[in-house]
């Protein structure tokens, strides 16, 4: 999978250890925006970036922390990670195993921040280190998915 954004520079993303930090603001208000970040994972995730987009039935998050965020596919669910942190209109946060080693989960954590005329969302990816960063520049792809959530968001 090239899940994940670059938003941190011309670094060589196979031996970076820094957070991939990216932005999106979106026409709407903050909980509407978590509301969909969460409540509607399945409809902005791109399937191609799953083990196999022919079977991609979607995706769920427990509304909860410690609560498991899944992916469907072919009626099975394949545990992506954890999330950590729960706050409705302000923050979202999980461990993300996708395409890393399930030991050694990176984190994502995003912010939404009221702005004039909307929110900006700022999704950071972090938790590198020696036993996952080999797959850091696989994960290319967050500005795409940022904007396919801005899309079902703003509908």
């Amino acid at each position: 999978m090239n899940a994940g954004a670059v938003a941190d520079g011309g670094e060589d993303q196979a031996t970076a250890h820094g957070a991939i930090v990216c932005t999106r603001q979106v026409d709407v208000d903050p909980v509407h925006a978590f509301e969909v970040f969460t409540e509607r994972f399945g409809d902005w995730w791109d399937p191609r970036l799953t083990s196999d987009p022919s079977t991609y039935e979607g995706a769920d998050v427990e509304e909860v922390e410690g609560g498991a965020v899944v992916l469907h596919h072919d009626g099975e669910d394949y545990p992506i990670g954890e999330v950590t942190e729960w706050t409705t209109g302000e923050r979202f946060a999980m461990s993300f195993h996708l395409s890393l080693p399930r030991a050694h989960p990176t984190e994502l954590i995003v912010d939404f921040e009221p702005v004039d005329d909307g929110t900006l969302v700022t999704l950071t990816h972090d938790g590198w280190g020696p036993d996952n960063v080999a797959r850091r520049g696989k994960f290319t792809e967050w500005p795409h998915l940022l904007g396919r959530f801005a899309a079902v968001a703003e509908e």
